[in-house]
């Protein structure tokens, strides 16, 4: 159809109905009965005739054969036009005037009874307006939903006084006509509770409220409802506007419907409001009492929650395994951890005196609560007398050990439950923590069977499973293949960028680090919390002082977060290491917020490093009151006064250790050699392999020590001889791990070690000769970062 000589009738707009009723009757037959003016797209045909109206006044004449009735014809010549290929340009108009004539047919449908076709009409009018994008935020559309909507819950609800073919027409004319149907409905005599809850079903929640207040008598199911709803809607207002209508009818006191509004006051983050409905509840069912636990945890409150447990055993209210539940997650929710673990000792009891020691649900949460406090050993116990376990179970306790520093024992645990357990399948939970346990292992064979398992299980569509990929493959030493799986993410979220930040953070990569961060931002990524712990922590490892500043200055200025502890003890690392103490320290003092132990943890061991004992001992008095547990705290403090030869204070020091029955964590190292991991520590003597291990260490400290090698014994905190500490230093599990993998691997291949704690300096020193003497690549992980020892250097740069 070539509109350039189409045909328009002059004063066309003027003409009589009757006239342009010819025009498109006219349209109608050529559209539909001459092939081709119906679809074809072959330019060589030219068709017999002229359209006697341009595409552009198309969208128009529908209406106007619309305002005559002609519903059919409006619809005939529409669906012959978009078949048209000319007709592209002026789908919007078309297929409005379409819908219209669908809304039409469904009134006249409603009209004669026939239901059924009114509904099918309206749909068709739904998809007509969906089927093109630039339709989808109409104004027709949402009228017709909410037309739509009305009718179906007018047909539920059995009203008779409001017509169907009304309703429809009164809500597709606008909100002044929709507030009338709203009015009349008001005014019907009758039940409305179904009509209420069909369009808290429909989500039509501001209607259903409408009608709330003219229901004499809601259903109890009607209140539920519309509380559900109202959480739906994430709508605290809405919801608040419930409880004020059950407070007014009196029905705030049925304690299932003050149970459903603790739930959602506890849903839309209004604890207060929460608290007030339980208060004002007379009487009160263990379901309420639950209600109010779970929202009390969720919300950080756990030492309100054991008090009230209290009240309600004083008060002879039985538990269920509900409240136990909740009550154990209370006791890792509040601040004051180290007093609570007592209160979580005597609900295990209880809970055995009450018979539900054999729950699967209560005994997994009890040794999630024992895994979160560190007690291992009880955590193992519990789970060990699990009569029935689920996967949860099963990952729990994996978690627990790879939490707890016990990698080994997770991976010991995962073979345990595959082979024990065949029919639980393992999920994305339990993969995380196996991951982990891989990291800190730096088990990269193991990793890497774990990958395939993966695979073969569909878990790697999972987004946590894929961003502990990327952690684990960097933690193995291999960022290459950490690179490679954040590559294939299609939809990255910011845990995956964080963990890519990181990875080349611990690499000593601050740079490219840096780089990563600014690609998630231009991204449209939004940078968490973690994502600063992340790059400000790579800055740390390669002492990149001014680009750390300015991104802790971003923080609020371009992204309206304000650091929280996490940051802060990033930047005084970040200064501290940098052998900037004083302005760590002014960090410190200028706080918007009382430093925690990480910040001043962070101090100690910059003090370490550079030993400056004067901020060491400033940085442990705080240390020793917020975390008097801490064996660590008093280790880095002896070891800065060894360091100065401040034996006196070494002694007092060792003694407060003593006193208060603490151990140093033993140092611990790990390495892999033929998928299977092996474990070292200093005083370990069952190794059959051990006497070789000190022979060969041996030679090689007497080899290093003709080439101008003198131990760092400064590390031992024992005022011995000089022999006897270096018989100390060569016994470190690091080192031992070293030579095991020089006797027990191939000529040229890459020795993995990881260690729980940080490198000393005597090892770094060492493991420096051995790669350029052995002539082989050793990768050794600490408990902060990668070093890459190769021809007598190391990938640190001596900065750590």
């Amino acid at each position: 159809m070539d509109l350039k000589i189409s045909q328009v009738e002059e004063g066309y707009t003027e003409n009589a109905i009757k006239s342009r009723q010819d025009l498109l009757m006219d349209v109608r037959d050529k559209l539909i009965a001459e092939p081709e003016y119906a679809g074809n797209s072959n330019e060589n045909i030219r068709p017999k005739s002229v359209l006697q109206i341009p595409w552009a006044w198309f969208g128009a004449a529908l209406c106007l054969l619309q305002e005559v009735g002609e519903v059919e014809l409006v619809l005939d010549i529409g669906q012959a036009a978009i078949q048209h290929p000319e007709a592209k340009p002026y789908i919007h108009d078309i297929l409005l005037s379409m819908a219209v004539a669908e809304c039409a047919t469904a009134v006249m449908g409603f009209e004669k009874n026939k239901v059924s076709q009114g509904f099918e009409a309206i749909a068709r009018a739904q998809s007509l307006l969906r089927s093109k994008k630039s339709l989808e935020k109409t104004p027709l559309l949402s009228k017709i939903d909410r037309a739509k909507t009305m009718c179906e819950c007018l047909i539920v609800s059995e009203l008779t006084g409001l017509r169907l073919e009304e309703a429809l027409t009164m809500f597709l004319l606008g909100k002044d006509n929709e507030a009338a149907v709203v009015e009349k409905l008001q005014r019907v005599d009758g039940n409305k509770n179904q009509l209420i809850q069909s369009l808290c079903n429909q989500g039509d929640l501001k209607l259903a409220l409408q009608l709330f207040p003219h229901e004499p008598n809601p259903s109890q199911q009607t209140c539920e409802l519309l509380i559900l709803s109202c959480i739906r809607q994430d709508s605290l207002p809405d919801g608040l506007d419930v409880h004020r209508h059950l407070v007014n009818g009196g029905w705030d006191q049925d304690p299932f419907l003050a149970t459903k509004l603790i739930e959602m006051y506890s849903e839309l983050d209004s604890i207060e409001n929460a608290r007030e409905v339980f208060d004002k509840t007379r009487k009160r069912t263990i379901y309420m009492w639950n209600a109010l636990f779970r929202a009390l945890t969720m919300a950080g409150h756990g030492t309100e929650v054991l008090n009230l447990y209290r009240q309600m055993n004083a008060i002879g209210v039985p538990s269920d395994r509900f409240t136990y539940t909740y009550v154990l997650k209370a006791c890792v929710v509040s601040e004051c951890l180290s007093l609570l673990l007592q209160k979580g000792k005597e609900i295990h009891g209880h809970i055995l005196r009450h018979g539900y020691g054999a729950h699967v649900h209560v005994t997994t949460t009890l040794l999630d609560m024992y895994a979160r406090f560190g007690c291992v050993s009880y955590a193992s116990s519990v789970f060990d007398q699990m009569q029935n376990r689920n996967v949860v179970s099963w990952s729990a306790m994996i978690a627990c050990y790879a939490k707890n520093a016990r990698p080994y024992e997770a991976l010991e645990l995962f073979r345990k439950m595959i082979l024990e357990a065949p029919d639980l399948f393992p999920n994305s939970v339990t993969m995380v923590s196996v991951l982990q346990a891989c990291a800190a292992l730096a088990a990269l064979e193991q990793g890497k069977f774990i990958h395939g398992y993966i695979l073969r299980r569909g878990l790697d569509s999972t987004l946590p499973v894929m961003s502990s990929l990327i952690t684990m493959y960097a933690r193995c030493g291999k960022l290459e293949l950490a690179q490679q799986v954040f590559n294939k993410i299609k939809r990255k979220d910011v845990v995956s960028w964080n963990s890519l930040i990181s990875s080349y953070g611990i690499h000593g990569y601050g740079k490219r680090a840096i780089q990563v961060f600014g690609d998630m931002i231009d991204h449209g990524v939004s940078p968490s919390y973690i994502s600063f712990v992340s790059v400000l922590g790579a800055c740390s490892h390669e002492g990149l002082v001014e680009e750390g500043k300015v991104i802790f200055q971003s923080m609020v200025r371009e992204h309206g977060l304000y650091p929280s502890i996490e940051q802060y003890a990033c930047m005084v690392d970040l200064l501290g290491r940098a052998n900037r103490l004083d302005e760590a320290a002014k960090i410190i003092d200028d706080m918007r917020i009382e430093p925690g132990a990480q910040v001043w943890g962070a101090l100690l061991g910059s003090c370490r490093i550079h030993g400056n004992v004067e901020l060491a001992e400033r940085a442990s008095k705080r240390l020793f009151e917020l975390e008097p547990r801490n064996a660590g705290n008093y280790v880095l403090l002896a070891d800065i006064y060894a360091e100065a030869k401040m034996w006196d204070e070494v002694k007092r020091v060792k003694k407060l250790l003593e006193d208060r029955e603490l151990q140093k964590v033993p140092g611990r190292s790990w390495i892999e050699v033929n998928r299977k991991i092996y474990s070292f520590d200093s005083v370990d003597e069952f190794n059959p392999q051990m006497e070789q291990l000190h022979a060969l260490l041996g030679e090689l400290s007497m080899e290093m020590k003709g080439r101008g090698y003198k131990p760092q014994t400064k590390v031992v905190l024992y005022d011995l001889d000089k022999e006897e500490k270096e018989r100390i230093v060569l016994g470190h599990s690091e080192k031992l791990a070293v030579a095991f993998g020089l006797i027990n691997t191939k000529p040229g291949e890459i020795i993995r070690i990881s260690k729980n704690l940080r490198l000393c300096e005597d090892y770094h020193y060492v493991t420096k000769f051995i790669s350029r003497f052995t002539n082989r690549e050793i990768l050794v992980r600490d408990v902060n970062r990668f070093h890459h020892f190769r021809d007598g250097v190391c990938s640190c740069g001596d900065y750590w």
